[in-house]
This record gives structure tokens, C-alpha cells and sequence, in this order.
């Protein structure tokens, strides 16, 4: 890690467990060296930073473009690696930049589902994931994360936010027969899929340690 990114990540981390109270599964699963997606789950603002703040490397995330027409947001988001790109359409310069990111062997944070989605439940991936995957040939470490869309409970305890990364598994193992070339929109779609179910195999083991629990 950068020096100010290392400071930085000490103090949101140390923040993030005060505050949320947070409990993370799997992080010596995060590999510590070589290009690498981290996929999670997207159901509120606090996302990017508290999921970031978990994983053990220094990371990247694509932000939306009108973030940075604020210039005092935009700096602070660029400070910590946010590529910016456009929504609602396929950002070829956007997704250039974090597939070199990823060549140069960094961690992308991403959230397939494209945007938060506000009633917790998942949903299909978006193609990027899968084009940034195969084209820098990174491995794909799945995430689910639940309670923080609850931060009025954070300090009360009444919502714990839980963070839970899997196995990292390259495209080949998750999309099935070899592409075409270059790889077509079945391709992409296959390895959404096993995406998306590898987080909800996070999310149903977090149900399932949490009913335990309190069993």
C-alpha cells in the first residue's frame, strides 16, 4: 500500500469496527499479490468505503461520473482510487482504465449489480465483471455484506454489519465451455451467474452462522 493509503485504511478500518461493530469472514481468502476482482453486493451508501476498509490490500472502485462535479468529493474519492465511469451505458474508456488497473496487478472492488439495490435482495450481473475478468485474466473473489443499510443501529448494536469473502475462482472455472473470440453476451452472462451465486453462497452462510447464533 501507498503511505497515505495505508493511514487512511488503518483509520476507516479502526472506525468501521467501532462504529458498525462489523465481524469479517474470510479475509486471509483476499490473495495478497497479482490482479484481482473483489465482487460484492451492493445495498447501501457505505459499501465502497467499509468494504474497502475490509479488504487487506489497497484497493480500486469505479464511481459513478457526477461524483466528481463536486471538486472537494472528487478529490477525496480520487485519493482513494476511484475511477470514475458513466452509467446506463457500456463506458469502454471507464472500464479501459480499471482493466489496466487490474493488468498492472491491482485489486478492483466492484459491485456487479451495477448500482445499490434498495431492497436487499440480489440481482442479475451487468457485463463488466465479466469483460474486465477475462480481459486482464484476474480471478474473481466474491463478497456479501448485510446491515449497513441499517446505520441508525450501528451504535445500539441493533444492526451488525457483516462482511464475508469467499474462494477466488478465475473466469475459466466459472464460465463454462471455452468463449468465442472475442467472448459474446452468453459468455458474459454465464460468468455474472456464477457470480452472483457464489455471493449468495456468502449470504446464505451468514444466515445460516447468524440463526445459530442465536439459536
Amino acid at each position: 500500500m501507498s503511505r497515505y493509503y495505508s493511514a487512511a485504511h488503518s483509520v476507516v478500518r479502526a472506525a468501521c469496527r467501532l462504529v458498525t461493530g462489523w465481524e469479517v469472514a474470510g479475509r486471509d481468502r483476499v490473495p495478497s499479490q497479482g490482479g484481482l476482482i473483489v465482487a460484492s453486493n451492493h445495498i447501501s451508501f457505505w459499501d465502497p468505503p467499509i468494504v474497502g476498509a475490509a479488504i487487506p490490500r489497497e484497493a480500486h472502485f469505479l464511481a459513478k461520473e457526477e461524483l466528481f462535479s463536486n471538486p472537494a468529493f472528487g478529490w477525496l474519492i480520487k485519493s482513494f482510487n476511484a475511477i470514475p465511469i458513466r452509467r446506463g451505458m457500456v463506458d469502454l474508456q471507464g472500464l479501459g482504465r480499471a482493466t489496466e488497473t487490474l493488468r498492472r496487478g491491482g485489486v478492483l472492488l466492484l459491485f456487479p449489480e451495477g448500482s445499490r439495490m434498495r431492497d436487499g435482495q440480489l440481482h442479475p450481473a451487468r457485463p463488466g465483471v465479466s469483460i474486465m475478468a477475462h480481459a486482464a485474466d484476474v480471478p474473481i473473489v466474491p463478497c456479501y455484506i448485510s446491515g449497513s443499510d441499517h446505520p441508525g443501529g450501528w451504535i445500539t448494536r441493533r444492526s451488525r454489519v457483516r462482511i464475508s469473502f469467499g474462494a477466488p475462482r478465475r473466469w475459466q472455472d466459472l464460465a463454462g465451455p471455452e468463449p468465442e473470440d472475442p467472448p459474446d453476451r452468453e459468455f458474459h452472462r454465464r460468468v455474472g451467474q456464477a457470480v452472483m451465486r457464489d455471493i449468495a453462497a456468502l449470504r446464505d452462510d451468514q444466515l445460516n452462522r447468524a440463526s445459530r447464533g442465536a439459536a
